[in-house]
């Protein structure tokens, strides 16, 4: 499958292990300049000293790129909400609301956006090393629980 040079929305499904559902969260393909940024804001060196920054960076980016969710999967006391302004559910909230509770599904998401060409698929082929560490496959995101598919 090619990949598509366009302005068209990504979209991504995570499965969320905290609420025990499905996610789909739609994106817009990050520029040149908030990849470079992204990289550079990872790691942050301050004299002697280095500091991993990597789950806000997650966060900020994830939200720089975030433009919705599909309709019913998020959901406040008063209902399922939408992120889409056309809907007769529409919060204009829903940023923060997502922000809020579920933080972990946005670093996801700029993991997924900011990190992805950077992963080698894991050969499955390849028997565990005896590590007692297991092995992660390949549709398995390592945070917080939460795997793509």
């Amino acid at each position: 499958m090619p990949f598509l040079l366009s302005e068209k929305p990504c979209e991504v499904t995570f499965t969320d292990k905290i609420a025990n559902c499905s996610i789909t969260l739609f994106y817009k393909l990050p520029s040149t300049e908030e990849r470079t940024a992204y990289s550079s804001e990872l790691i942050v060196r301050k004299k002697r000293k280095v500091e991993s920054k990597i789950g806000p960076t997650r966060l900020k980016y994830g939200l720089k790129v975030l433009t919705g969710f599909k309709e019913g999967d998020f959901a406040t006391d008063r209902g399922p909400i939408s992120s889409d302004p056309g809907s007769s559910r529409y919060d204009a909230n829903w940023k923060a609301l997502v922000t809020k509770y579920a933080s972990h599904l946005i670093m996801a998401l700029g993991a997924h956006v900011f990190e992805s060409a950077d992963e080698e698929e894991p050969d499955e082929t390849e028997p565990d090393d005896g590590d007692g560490q297991g092995e992660v496959l390949a549709d398995e995101c390592p945070l917080s629980g939460i795997s793509t598919s």
